[in-house]
Formats: C-alpha cells, structure tokens, sequence
C-alpha cells in the first residue's frame, strides 16, 4: 500500500510540474474551448434553425444595353432604350 501512495505522489507531481510549464497553452486550450461553446450557442435560435445575419441587402445590378457591363443602378443612365454605363455608350445609342 505505501509503494502505491508513493507512485501516485510522483505522479501528482509530474503532472502538477507540467501544468505548470504548460500553463500557457493550456489556457490557451481552455479560452478556444470557451469560444466555440459561445459560437454554437450564438448560431442557434431557440426553434433550432441556423441563422444568417446578413446586414447588407446588397446592390441592384443593371446590364448596359451597349456594351454588356454589370453595374450598379446608382452608376447607370436610362434611357428609352435601355439602361447604358458610360458617355460613350450614351453617345453611341442616342445616335
């Protein structure tokens, strides 16, 4: 029995002596671990459904009638034939 007290005192030791030098990483463990709980309980709504935050409602793109282009509506001119991008292609529908 006194031969087992004194192998589970060493062993204590040892794994207290390399917490100890491990501290760091091992907070570093602990704080990750803390993170991904918080991002799973944050990517649930209590219906159990994934939600999507989505800030943006994003841009309206229109396609120029001359050239083809994708650009935002702010970017664009209308005109009665059509959506157009640039001076260029203003110039060259209108004539």
């Amino acid at each position: 029995m006194r031969e087992a007290l004194i192998i589970l005192t060493v062993a204590a030791v040892l794994i207290v002596l390399t917490a100890i030098k491990y501290r760091r990483q091992i907070m570093a463990l602990i704080g990750f671990y803390r993170q991904l709980k918080t991002i799973r309980a944050g990517m649930r709504e209590p219906g159990g459904r994934a939600r999507i935050n989505d800030p943006v409602d994003g841009i309206q793109l229109v396609k120029c009638g001359r050239c083809g282009k994708w650009l935002p509506e702010s970017e664009t001119t209308r005109l009665s034939t059509g959506s157009v991008c640039t001076v260029d292609c203003r110039s060259v529908v209108a004539s």
